[in-house]
């Protein structure tokens, strides 16, 4: 099925091997071997993950020109996914988009994204210096949240900017949903326009056919999977893939990148590859079953429902994960933050994320039936506490909603700013990222005119008991506009 040795796990065993010869270390890092740190935190963490965060010593080769191990695990992962080359990444999806996007890009270019796009596509207009030609996402019935684009719409985009550098896809979206990226691609590829896709939640797709087809058989030229969401390896770790030769992705992350990365991110990438590889096929099927047997036992709860194909109702969706549960309780009178709270203090059960519109959660092969069966109970007992009562369903926000743009995000970034009290904002240009995290898709821009529905849209999020991402001041009462 493989090219390489997919039982292999290169810098898994350099690291296992050279933290067994007992070499006393005069270098980097300084708590040497766990010996220099706080006794709480070495009991904690452990001492053989002190042994293993090492730097580039002989043998356990250097990311930003890897010649042995980490040039042989990435070579793997390559194999494994199906990509022409890979990188690790321990900067997180974002270092991936980052570089991606400056890769295809320079100040002025045109990019193509959907309005659903994740802050660090945003960051990545302000580094590269381009200029956002936004698609308006299709939204849920209901929920209001963006369920994919429309291949319409991205051909509309196409025909009115055919000098577009590059077309920048999500690839699912933060709940799974899907749009037709095959048919995008091909779009794109008739106009000359390469096509890289941020495909954070979709590590896995790759191992089964019952998930949304995978970035890279739908034709991309690149694609930046969070293997620390799904796959298992440690957080802020991911994977950049390319099917592409000229992308010079790796140039920018040698840029980007730390000088010095985390040996324990690395090897965790190496060791959930190798794992995937045993295996892939029946763990991806696992995971299926265990969510969809949740959904069938929650099926005819009053008063709970969980987003399924069914519910969305929209041609635009062309695949979902049935492995991200959005749950909502609208019909009990619940709010998503209210069922979360519900979730966390009642029952011991920490949601991915919590919205307005619902409550997110996933099942990854770090779960079994004990812990879907819990979910359930608890889900069961709500429903019987809280009467069914209908509660009003407007969205809190409008994902769709483009604001006025102003400047170049770029522009807006790095102009001269002023902070001034949000509820004296409207009409003023941010010269900030307004946020709700997650999921990360920010309400305004640097460049963009803040509207009194945006001003609204903040008070409503943190009434609700929401985060917002951006600004300076963390206590929300200001907002830094561009000054003059």
């Amino acid at each position: 099925m493989f090219n390489g040795n997919q039982n292999k796990a290169p810098l898994v065993e350099a690291l296992s091997q050279y933290s067994k010869q007992g070499f006393a270390s005069f270098h980097m890092p300084g708590h040497k071997g766990g010996a220099g740190v706080l006794k709480e935190w070495q009991h904690l963490l452990g001492l053989p993950a002190f042994s293993i965060d090492l730097t580039e010593v002989e043998g356990l080769d250097d990311l930003h020109h890897p010649t042995g191990p980490i040039r042989q695990a990435q070579e793997l992962a390559a194999d494994l996914m199906g990509a022409q080359a890979a990188f690790f990444l321990t900067n997180g999806v974002s270092a991936g988009i980052h570089a991606l996007i400056m890769a295809l890009c320079g100040p002025g270019d045109k990019i193509i994204l959907p309005r659903h796009a994740h802050r660090s596509a945003y960051g990545a207009l302000i580094l590269s210096g381009a200029m956002p030609v936004y698609v308006r996402p299709s939204l849920h019935p209901d929920l209001g949240i963006p369920v994919g684009v429309r291949v319409s719409d991205i051909a509309s985009a196409l025909d009115t900017h055919p000098e577009s550098r590059c077309l920048f896809m999500v690839h699912p979206t933060y709940h799974g949903c899907a749009s037709d990226l095959a048919a995008i691609v091909q779009l794109a590829r008739q106009r000359g326009v390469k096509v890289i896709a941020d495909e954070a939640h979709g590590a896995h797709f790759q191992f089964s056919p019952e998930f949304p087809a995978p970035a890279l058989q739908c034709g991309v030229s690149a694609s930046v999977q969070g293997w620390h969401k799904t796959m298992g390896s440690l957080t802020q770790s991911a994977l950049l893939l390319t099917k592409d030769q000229d992308l010079d992705a790796g140039g920018y992350l040698r840029i980007l990148q730390s000088t010095s990365p985390s040996y324990l991110l690395m090897g965790s990438l190496d060791a959930a590859r190798k794992y995937w590889a045993q295996d892939g096929k029946v763990m991806g099927e696992k995971i299926l079953h265990l969510a969809c047997n949740f959904r069938h036992k929650i099926a005819g709860l009053k008063g709970i429902s969980c987003l399924d194909r069914e519910s969305i109702k929209s041609p635009v969706l062309a695949g979902l994960d049935q492995t991200k549960l959005m749950l909502n309780g609208w019909d009990l009178g619940l709010n998503g933050f209210q069922l979360a709270y519900e979730l966390r203090k009642r029952y011991g059960i920490e949601p991915e994320m919590a919205a307005y519109e619902g409550v997110t959660l996933m099942v990854t092969i770090g779960d079994n039936e004990e812990k879907l069966n819990h979910l359930a109970h608890a889900l069961k007992e709500i429903a019987g506490r809280f009467p069914v009562k209908k509660m009003p369903r407007p969205p809190v926000w409008d994902y769709s909603l483009i604001p006025e743009i102003k400047l170049l995000p770029g522009q807006a970034f790095k102009a001269k700013k002023k902070a001034i009290s949000v509820r004296a904002a409207a009409g003023e240009i941010a010269g900030e990222f307004i946020c709700p995290y997650p999921p990360g898709i920010p309400l305004v821009a640097p460049g963009e005119v803040i509207s009194r529905e945006t001003i609204g849209i903040m008070e409503r999020i943190r009434k609700w008991g929401g985060q917002i991402q951006g600004p300076d001041d963390s206590s929300g009462r200001t907002v830094r506009v561009v000054a003059g």
